[in-house]
């Protein structure tokens, strides 16, 4: 292969979905044959496939909120109403997944002119609706508490100054805003990450999905979950510790498994992940 033709398929993989704990998170569950699993965010199906090559005998349910993606079309939150019998075992992997982020042209990533929609149904209103209507202190709350964001004040201000020269409609009119990369760490990560929360509802959903998924879930069942940030990870924690104490579940993974080195070098974004994983009682 030539260099050029090298160069080519290094890229694609890089830019191909890779699905984070992909065997941690497949050997927590405990599957066995006639077992049932929900695969509770399909994306781009990487641990359903997984499962199906080394389970074939295991039933899979697989959902996503995404349009786009071919799995029965639902939110998490509605686990209830999509599922109507226990099943053995039920994953949450909570990342957004890289043909999301760098193929959807629905604005997710910073490093592309995209329209400002960031909405994964395709549903609801938009990150532009947010950034050209909402008042200076609500965007603030926004980026402080969905982004963890240092700068929420300033970043607030300096929208709500720009979009009455010009309404926001591109994401580089956001970057524009937030500033350019100075570090590793590009200064618009936070404040897209926060939109995308606050457009999306992630965390009420996810507060709502974890209490449904316990439902749907059969004795002796298995529930991981795959989060990649601080907020995401401290209601799934709170949540398992909730039912652990409650004497409803049992604990499978004292600490949150984490990706090892060689993943992290595989896959840069998946330093971020941690798998929790209860088993009900």
């Amino acid at each position: 292969m030539s260099q050029a033709g090298q160069r080519i398929e290094n890229d694609l993989n890089q830019n191909m979905h890779k699905s984070v704990l992909l065997h941690e998170s497949i050997e927590a569950l405990d599957l066995k044959p006639g077992k049932i699993i929900v695969d509770a965010t399909y994306g781009g199906g990487g641990h359903s496939k997984e499962v199906r090559r080394l389970f074939p005998a295991v039933e899979i349910i697989a959902i996503d909120q995404d349009p786009e993606v071919d799995a029965i079309r639902a939110n998490f939150r509605d686990l209830d109403k999509v599922v109507t019998r226990k099943v053995d075992a039920i994953l949450f992997d909570l990342g957004i997944s890289t043909d999301q982020l760098e193929q959807s042209g629905r604005g997710f990533t910073f490093l592309k002119d995209e329209p400002l929609n960031m909405r994964i149904s395709g549903e609801g209103i938009t990150a532009a609706d947010i950034l050209n209507s909402w008042d200076e202190s609500a965007l603030e709350l926004v980026l402080r508490g969905f982004g963890e964001e240092s700068n929420s004040r300033r970043i607030a201000r300096k929208i709500v100054e720009e979009r009455k020269v010009k309404p926001f409609t591109t994401t580089f009119d956001l970057v524009k805003v937030v500033g350019k990369r100075k570090g590793k760490i590009h200064p618009a990560t936070k404040t897209f990450q926060a939109l995308r929360i606050a457009v999306n509802e992630e965390l009420a959903n996810l507060e709502t999905g974890l209490e449904k998924g316990f439902q749907v879930l059969g004795p002796n069942g298995r529930f991981a979950v795959i989060s990649f940030h601080s907020l995401e990870d401290r209601i799934v924690k709170n949540f398992f510790r909730k039912k652990i104490k409650e004497k409803l579940a049992r604990q499978i993974t004292k600490k949150p498994l984490i990706p090892n080195i060689e993943e992290i070098k595989r896959n840069p974004r998946s330093r971020s992940a941690k798998l929790r994983v209860i088993e009900k009682i």
